[in-house]
């Protein structure tokens, strides 16, 4: 038997809907564990503290580096395309073609991950990238260098939906938006730091090392990964992710249980097995069957049908383009007269995501932990996922004013400091963390039994919204200029944001309609416990 004391339980009397994504998070001022673990300890819920953390830098590290090689060559660009003269134009897929590659990675990987599990497809696209990185450094002709790129980014696809499955599914519900804004925080302040030196890095060794650099690095956390990044894919009762335990045949459903914090979780070796080194480093894990893998698709079709999953996506889709068109366009803006920056300069530019790194952890990543758990003491202990929506406001106001800010200074450099590009720059960043994580949260706690298609939905999707509109930066900026680009899609992002009051309001009753009609409220992969 193990030594560990059993936890008290608190009795729920008031009764909830199965499936309805409302759920009891505080009871009694304590706040309840959800979804409720299990007894077994190679349940990645019961994993030790340190565990997750290094599960968690792990997948930032690998995030990290996905996200610099796929839309890090702003800065870098310039010196690019100076090996493919004649070739301009063209050499703009280089930057526009990953994010549509990402999105296809997405869609390829994630279903299978529900099959052979998260670590074996995890540390697959480590590899990929590893490979996609070689063949960039080599490349002898600006196709093939496209090429490798497109081989790349759909292993970097992985950091935008794939990171966060794994991060949410080793964490609780109340402590979901602090890990995944640290997840964020340690993606991006990474990210900056990179940025701030890569023009530094190109300058001194060319952009064939600074592939080189990145391949060394990757190679690096798929030796760190190995050992340390277990499973976390887990076959638990859908009943888990409401809080409401199995009951014996004939036992009122109305009478629930549930395993608060105070008291924290059983752990049963003696039933279950201890957790070993073997069990970690099993490279495949049973899930699903083969056949739920069209059941995922089907799920990812009527999920970009969902109004609240196709207002997600366009959401996340707008921010993403919208920064996307500055990093595509910021560098040639401030190298040219009057602005007239040094081209190792531009590292500074990109540096300042650091700042608003240290900035977004604690309003939207911890801020969003703190709302939902105010929220529901006003009512009742009671959650709902349309809390994480009040995080939208600062990301969407500084959004707004900042794109604005920026095709003016763009427009008409003789007019404008410098700064008013390098700042909205970054304020942008910033909006789209915020559009991110209120996503991915807001997704995941709607739906948690279809959390994989939920993700694909809305990293998938705005990849492909943001290449379309990355896809069309040159030809826009012909046609409308910096400024009449940057006000459309700054309306057009404001617009979208919004739409959160009504969502807000009637999100409930969306819930609802995706649980009836579009069967999101039973998932057909998880048959029951392990």
């Amino acid at each position: 038997m193990s030594d560990l004391k059993k936890p008290d339980v608190e009795e729920i009397e008031k009764i909830y809907e199965h499936g309805s994504s409302d759920v009891q998070l505080i009871v009694n001022n304590e706040t309840v564990l959800l979804p409720i673990p299990s007894e077994d300890p190679k349940d990645p819920l019961n994993l030790p503290p340190w565990r997750k953390w290094a599960i968690l830098v792990i997948v930032s590290a690998f995030s990290c580096s996905a996200a610099v090689l796929a839309s890090g060559l702003g800065p870098i660009f310039p010196m690019i395309v100076r090996d493919y003269p004649g070739q301009e134009l063209k050499a703009n897929d280089l930057q526009t073609y990953p994010t549509l590659f990402m999105g296809i990675g997405n869609m390829l990987s994630l279903p299978i991950t529900n099959v052979v599990g998260r670590r074996s497809i995890f540390l697959a696209s480590i590899i990929l990238l590893i490979v996609g990185g070689i063949w960039c450094a080599y490349s002898q002709s600006l196709e093939s260098h496209i090429a490798g790129r497109m081989v790349m980014s759909l292993a970097a696809g992985q950091s935008e939906a794939l990171s966060p499955m794994i991060v949410q599914e080793i964490h609780f519900l109340h402590e979901r938006g602090r890990k995944l804004g640290w997840f964020i925080f340690i993606q991006n302040f990474t990210v900056g730091i990179f940025f701030f030196s890569e023009t530094y890095m190109v300058s001194a060794w060319g952009w064939r090392w600074w592939y080189g650099f990145f391949t060394i690095f990757n190679a690096v956390v798929l030796l760190v990964a190995f050992p340390l990044a277990s499973e976390t894919l887990w076959i638990r009762p859908d009943t888990a992710t409401e809080g409401i335990t199995d009951t014996p045949t004939g036992t009122d459903l109305n009478e629930l249980t549930r395993v608060t914090t105070a008291h924290g979780n059983v752990i049963r070796p003696d039933i279950y097995g201890p957790r070993t080194w073997r069990s970690d480093l099993k490279l495949f894990t049973k899930g699903s069957s083969w056949s739920t893998v069209p059941v995922f698709y089907l799920d990812l079709l009527k999920g970009f049908c969902h109004p609240t999953l196709f207002w997600l996506l366009v959401l996340n889709g707008a921010y993403l383009g919208l920064y996307i068109f500055q990093a595509s366009t910021f560098a040639a803006v401030l190298l040219r007269p009057p602005y007239s920056m040094t081209f190792n300069n531009l590292g500074y530019v990109q540096g300042a995501q650091i700042l608003v790194c240290i900035g977004f952890l604690p309003l939207l990543g911890y801020g969003s932990d703190l709302v939902i758990k105010f929220m529901s003491q006003r009512n009742n202990g009671t959650y709902k996922p349309e809390y994480r929506l009040l995080l939208l406001v600062i990301p969407g106001i500084s959004t707004l004013i900042c794109a604005i800010i920026y095709g003016q200074a763009a427009q008409y450099p003789a007019e404008w400091n410098r700064l008013a590009v390098a700042f909205p720059y970054n304020f942008i960043f910033f909006g789209f963390l915020g559009a991110n994580i209120v996503g991915i949260t807001y997704g995941i706690d709607s739906f948690p039994l279809k959390a994989a298609p939920v993700l694909v939905v809305i990293c998938a999707g705005r990849g492909l919204i943001s290449f379309g509109l990355s896809y069309a930066v040159l030809p826009s900026i012909a046609a409308l200029g910096y400024d009449g680009i940057m006000n459309i899609l700054g309306g057009l992002t404001a617009g979208i944001t919004v739409l959160a009051i009504p969502i807000y309001f009637f999100g409930p009753y969306l819930r609802r309609l995706g649980r009836i009609y579009y069967g999101f409220g039973e998932s057909k992969t998880h048959h029951g416990a392990h």
